[in-house]
């Protein structure tokens, strides 16, 4: 029998494994050759079995632990399968979904490289351990804080009583003194501690869209979708549509660097025959693997690119017809021609006209455009007639394109072509995002949650709105509006319908779309900060304020599991757990459990498929769950935890599972996934009703997942805006077709190419002297490409004339995941551009090169590529920075945050809305010492812990008068 033979189960390869090393060695479950002299003197020179032989191979081999699921759960939002072999309270080894057979009907639910190096996080040299006090800091504010020494001072160990104590004096001093202006929460909005400050006294929020950019504030108002705060999402067809495409456009997307499993079904795609067209300024791995057309745009110019393909359509439409689907476009849509304009216009503007330039002198030719985003004109041509209705194509979006100033109407544009060509609502076509969990699958969930008592009720009140109109600082001003003491709010709260001078009729109009107001000034004096469920100094923009805010503050407060930057610039580290960790056991004293945030109703899992998860170890070393420290920092300050958190985790944790509903085969009913039983409430000290379902707990435990089979031409399967899409009946089980995708949930009910409400929405708020139109129309963005030339009729270029963007890397979902050494060592800190540029400025392959702008400078690695437009550059994001303050005046990151490039400059229109890729650059060969790679550099927290008490902890690169 073949080693490797897919017949072969687990068990029975590991057992041969340890006869046959080198077979053990090739199916990755131990270490390589030996790599040292000692290892060779010891195995005499050569690799025999003894030396690919670990402890735990023999422990799986001879059965001493169990598999336990656990899935992934850190902002990669697809949460795949992963489980633990635990042997003795600790995993030793990892493995993925192997529960069942692979199919395309019912995949198995697999973890990518970073899911499946997990045990580097959870294991790793710079968890916290212990609570931790920065060593010179002394509550009460002013100089007793010694803020000066943020980012570099060394570190104490404290007890939990002592750190919690200090939490909670410093938060009522700041209280009583200040407010609930000078409290900030420095972490997500809908993160477990957000909801703890309005039981408190409140805060300071942030809201903005990091993810969907310009998508996010007007989607449903133009006649889209929403799935809560996602965007144009579960709209698009399902994997088994896609082979009916004829051409599939993949719009800024890379699936293949996001890893998750929408290759499985593109690839399904590709087989069929589908033709594949990637658009954007790099042609990457997912471009690559599609054999796809490269559709070349310059970062932010899309719109530019997108209203020259909708006036090519116009042109090749009256010169020939057969380009523009006009029975869709006059029964469908508004204002596209004088005929179709909405009842509620206020302008006599239609956007056929302006494409013809009847407003502005300048028709919205591919000539117009080239200049603009780059694109050569026979590509927009091309663009335009593989638009056309005659061809089944899909529009799928991703949101990079999006999440750059000027793309205010990009959503607006891109539906706008794929209405002109009549693709929503047929089998072939398609119009939508490709986004994690719903990529290359979409549609209404298949397994989903029906509510009731089983929902998920913690208490998320970390809404802005619930501690006070406007209590949130809205976009990338974050740290420069805590820097100035004051910001601007537009809406009351991030989805607020509530205001009195709505626009239109607000009832036409579904929860997902804002209601904006005047800008209003608003004071902030951030004297406390209390970071949570985020990293903000790594991800927020404009690092070099961020660093004033955060040293000039009174007291800095971090909830962590390692030590990230916003840690290293906190005064009190509490170690908090990872989702592995979490006690059962009352002999091992108090009783916690990991905390089901993040899972929420099941919406970052695949729309066929449940996750199990249980804690598979003990909480390690003082690591406390998150909850549980804000249960008893509520109850410090005299409130009522239950306030906040008024369900248990363990209560959630069962309520999840036990609450999910499947979509039966016909389609006509929701069932229990889940079979309870009343042994089951014994055994697991509870009291839910018994219920049948498609697997018994214990068993979906052990599988690590429960997934529907499905099949071509299932009754379930989906193409978005079909009319005879399925709904819930309003008892929350039955469904009936009855929800048709018609009408829309804009005012007019129909996709509005011209929306007032947009409009009338957005200029309301005033940041914009020039009001954006009702249709997507064209204006120069700040920091775009224009902005690159000192010159621009010249075409002069500027002190820096590169575009850079911020990809997500392989290595790490935003921060998350990036201090495993495996994904270090597998993928370098890079900074892509274009071989044209690098010899330009006499860059290779491997050199240090220096990134600089006004704002600041880092040092990167230089990968030149071909498959990079000239002057544009590729920054991956979510590094962790290494300050050399030799210069305090010219800080230079050796980490290489993208970070320190940017600034607090919003939105030209929607302050919520972060140019997280508009960044003007100049990169240069670095002449001073070269990088080290980060596996080379060592963790960013080397603990030892002296007889005292005392943590030497070391920050590699700062001054701490210790050795790194």
């Amino acid at each position: 029998m073949a080693l490797l033979d897919k017949g072969m189960k687990r068990r029975d390869f590991l057992k041969a494994s340890a006869a046959a090393a080198a077979a053990t060695a090739a199916a990755g479950l131990a270490g390589c050759a030996p790599s040292t002299a000692t290892d060779m003197a010891e195995t005499g020179g050569s690799a025999n079995a003894t030396t690919h032989q670990v402890a735990s191979d023999a422990a799986i081999i001879e059965g001493r632990g169990e598999w336990m699921p656990i899935h992934c759960h850190q902002n990669c939002n697809q949460m795949c399968l992963n489980m633990g072999y635990v042997v003795d309270g600790v995993v030793v080894r990892q493995k993925t979904d192997d529960s069942h057979a692979d199919s395309f009907d019912c995949p198995q639910q697999r973890g990518c490289l970073r899911g499946r190096s997990l045990r580097q996080q959870v294991y790793n040299a710079d968890r916290i351990k212990y609570p931790m006090k920065r060593k010179s800091w002394q509550p009460g504010g002013g100089e007793a804080a010694h803020g000066e020494l943020r980012g570099k001072d060394e570190w104490e160990r404290i007890s939990w009583d002592e750190a919690l104590t200090y939490v909670t004096d410093e938060l009522k001093r700041v209280y009583a003194q200040y407010g609930q202006d000078a409290v900030i929460c420095n972490g997500w909005r809908w993160a477990p501690g957000s909801a703890m400050f309005p039981v408190i006294g409140g805060a300071v929020y942030n809201t903005e869209c990091e993810s969907f950019g310009c998508w996010a504030f007007q989607t449903e108002a133009l006649g889209m979708y929403s799935h809560g705060d996602h965007p144009d999402l579960m709209m698009a067809p399902d994997k088994y549509d896609l082979p009916n495409a004829d051409t599939i456009v993949l719009y800024g997307c890379n699936p293949a660097w996001s890893q998750h499993s929408s290759m499985y079904w593109l690839k399904n795609a590709q087989k069929a025959g589908v033709n594949f067209v990637f658009v954007g300024p790099d042609y990457n791995a997912t471009a690559a693997a599609m054999d796809a057309r490269w559709i070349r745009v310059r970062p932010g110019t899309d719109t530019a690119f997108l209203l020259a393909v909708a006036y090519e359509m116009v042109r090749l439409d009256e010169e020939r017809g057969d380009i523009i689907d006009w029975d869709f476009v006059n029964e469908r849509t508004v204002g596209f021609t004088p005929e179709t304009m909405p009842a509620d216009a206020t302008t006599d503007e239609n956007f056929r006209d302006y494409l013809l330039g009847a407003y502005d002198n300048t028709p919205k030719t591919p000539e117009w455009a080239t200049e603009i985003c780059g694109t050569p004109v026979e590509d927009i041509t091309w663009y335009a007639e593989m638009a056309g209705k005659n061809n089944a194509v899909m529009f799928l979006h991703s949101y990079a394109a999006s999440r750059y100033l000027g793309a205010e109407n990009l959503s607006q544009a891109f539906m706008t072509v794929s209405a002109l060509g009549g693709h929503f609502g047929k089998s072939g076509h398609g119009s939508a995002a490709i986004y994690t969990w719903d990529a290359g699958d979409s549609g209404y969930r298949l397994i989903q949650h029906v509510g009731g008592d089983y929902g998920y009720v913690d208490n998320l009140v970390g809404s802005p709105a619930a501690t006070g109109p406007n209590r949130n600082i809205e976009g990338n001003s974050w740290w420069s509006s805590l820097a100035d003491g004051k910001y601007l709010s537009s809406s009351e709260g991030p989805y607020d319908l509530g205001s009195s001078d709505v626009v239109g009729d607000p009832t036409k109009l579904r929860a997902n779309t804002p209601v904006y107001h005047e800008a209003r000034e608003m004071p902030v004096n951030p004297r406390i900060l209390v970071q949570t469920n985020s990293n903000f100094m790594q991800t927020r923009g404009n690092l070099a304020t961020a660093i004033k805010v955060m040293r000039a503050a009174d007291t800095c407060v971090s909830f962590e599991i390692k030590f990230s930057l916003t840690a290293q610039f906190a005064d009190i580290i509490l170690p908090v757990c990872t989702h592995w960790e979490g006690n059962d056991d009352e002999s091992w004293g108090e009783l916690s459990w990991p905390s089901p945030f993040g899972d929420g109703n099941g919406q970052k899992q695949r729309k066929d498929a449940l996750l199990a998860w249980k804690p598979l170890v003990k909480p390690m070393y003082e690591a406390r769950e998150e909850k549980r420290v804000f249960r008893e920092i509520i109850e410090r300050m005299g409130y009522n935890p239950d306030d906040a958190y008024p369900k248990s985790n363990y209560d959630q944790w069962l309520g999840y599972f036990l609450g999910m509903r499947v979509l039966n085969e016909d389609a006509t009913k929701w069932e229990p996934v889940i079979t309870w039983t009343e042994a089951d409430n014994e055994k697991y000290h509870a009291s839910y009703p018994a219920q049948e379902g498609k697997v018994a707990f214990d068993q979906f435990m052990a599988d690590g997942s429960y997934v529907v089979e499905r099949s071509e031409g299932d009754p379930r399967n989906y193409v978005g805006y079909r009319d005879d899409k399925l709904g819930i009946g309003e008892d929350g089980e039955s469904v009936v077709v009855a929800d048709p995708a018609w009408p829309r949930p804009s005012v007019s009910g129909k996709l509005e190419i011209y929306c007032q409400y947009k409009a009338d929405n957005v200029n309301r708020i005033g940041l914009n002297d020039t009001p954006i139109k009702p249709y997507a129309n064209y204006f120069v963005p700040r920091r775009g490409y224009q902005e690159t030339f000192a010159n621009w009729e010249a075409k002069e270029k500027g002190a820096y004339p590169l575009q850079a963007y911020t990809p997500h890397y392989m290595r790490r979902a935003h921060t998350c995941y990036d201090n495993m050494t495996w994904t270090q060592e597998a993928f370098r800190n890079p900074v892509f551009m274009s071989v044209e540029d690098a010899e330009a400025r006499g860059i290779k392959a491997g050199d240090t090169v220096r990134c600089f702008n006004d704002f600041g400078s880092m040092l990167r690695i230089a990968q030149p590529m071909q498959g990079y437009m000239p002057g544009v550059v590729g920054i991956p994001h979510g590094v962790h920075s290494v300050f050399d303050e030799s210069d305090p005046e010219n800080i230079i990151d050796r980490g290489g945050s993208e970070q320190m490039l940017s600034d607090g400059l919003q939105s030209n229109y929607f302050p919520q809305v972060d140019g997280y890729n508009s960044l003007l650059i100049e990169i240069e060969k670095y002449d001073g010492e070269p990088l080290v790679e980060d596996f080379e550099r060592g963790p960013f927290l080397a603990a030892g812990i002296d007889a005292e008490g005392t943590a030497a902890y070391v920050v590699p690169g700062a001054d701490n008068g210790q050795e790194a």
